[in-house]
């Protein structure tokens, strides 16, 4: 987490990279996906084989020689395959989530937005969505739950039950916060959500939950069980010293962020249960080796029809 932290990009560095790699003679064209568990570039390149995909992408997002050795790279039919393995939830830390499939589609509409994607990346980033709903509607995954959100809620689903009168503060108003807030509320759980801004008719509020001010938040932190915080912010939303203060603190923090909302520290003090977006993941584990033989066989099908498209290409091409 660590590590990721560092790469964990949100919309505006995001297209501040693309455009940036999309400027190098070699590239005609690029994706971007930023996760809470992953920062992958796929990148196009026309007629220069030589070319360093990884200095490419460490140039644009401004990253030292000591971050390029983190990267790993897959080529040709391997990146295909792991694509749409990608979105079908194969790779994600939660087996078969469904927020992975919006983040691939959502970065393939940055990219084109932007301009920096180009027509093999935009058909096999299609295929790899298509697969991905195929996978979905055909097969039952049988993954703990298909969704971080899903697993946070789930963790503390058997203390909800047995607290009468279980209160929780989700920070963040953002998918995954409303997300928290529906199922927690869904268990009979009483919920506060945090917003930043007063009387903005854009803000979504989910049904039943109770609404205070993001900056009121450490003033209600003694009065719940459970506090789970969801926010994209650059700094931390809950410090050590306002846990500290609490004459009573929260049985369960759980940190659904990268870079993290939550200084982990919180995870010493005693009577507290503490789970980040990796600790999370570990309680998810199960063998999946039946789906995911099922979905392989899916994936083949649709690589086989994105390899034609391209085959079909490259023969027009050389015409032209």
């Amino acid at each position: 987490m660590e590590l990721r932290e560092k790469v964990g990009f949100n919309k505006n560095q995001i297209r501040d990279i693309l455009a940036k790699i999309n400027k190098e003679a070699c590239v005609s064209g690029v994706v971007l996906i930023s996760t809470c568990n992953r920062t992958e570039a796929y990148i196009s390149l026309s007629h220069c084989e030589e070319a360093d995909p990884v200095e490419i992408f460490c140039n644009a997002a401004n990253l030292d020689d000591d971050m390029k050795k983190c990267f790993y790279v897959k080529k040709g039919e391997d990146l295909a395959v792991y694509l749409f393995e990608l979105a079908c939830g194969i790779h994600s830390m939660i087996f078969g989530e469904d927020q992975i499939l919006t983040q691939v589609k959502e970065a393939m509409l940055i990219a084109i937005d932007e301009g920096a994607s180009d027509a093999a990346l935009n058909t096999l980033f299609r295929c790899a969505i298509t697969c991905a709903k195929k996978v979905k509607t055909q097969l039952v995954l049988n993954a703990v739950s298909p969704s971080v959100a899903g697993q946070s809620v789930q963790l503390v689903s058997e203390y909800i039950e047995k607290k009468a009168g279980c209160k929780a503060l989700v920070i963040g108003n953002g998918v995954v916060g409303r997300k928290v807030c529906e199922e927690l509320i869904a268990k009979g759980c009483e919920v506060h959500i945090t917003t930043r801004t007063h009387n903005n008719k854009s803000i979504i509020v989910p049904t039943g939950c109770k609404v205070i001010p993001y900056h009121d938040r450490e003033s209600l932190i003694p009065y719940v069980d459970i506090l789970i915080s969801a926010t994209s912010s650059p700094h931390q939303t809950v410090t050590i010293d306002m846990i500290d203060r609490c004459a009573n603190k929260p049985k369960y923090i759980i940190d659904l962020a990268v870079p993290r909302d939550i200084d982990p520290e919180v995870g010493k003090i005693n009577g507290i249960l503490y789970y980040n977006i990796d600790s999370l993941g570990e309680t998810a584990r199960k063998d999946n080796s039946k789906e995911i033989s099922a979905m392989k066989s899916l994936i083949a099908e649709h690589i086989e029809n994105f390899n034609k498209w391209y085959a079909q290409r490259k023969r027009l091409m050389a015409v032209k």
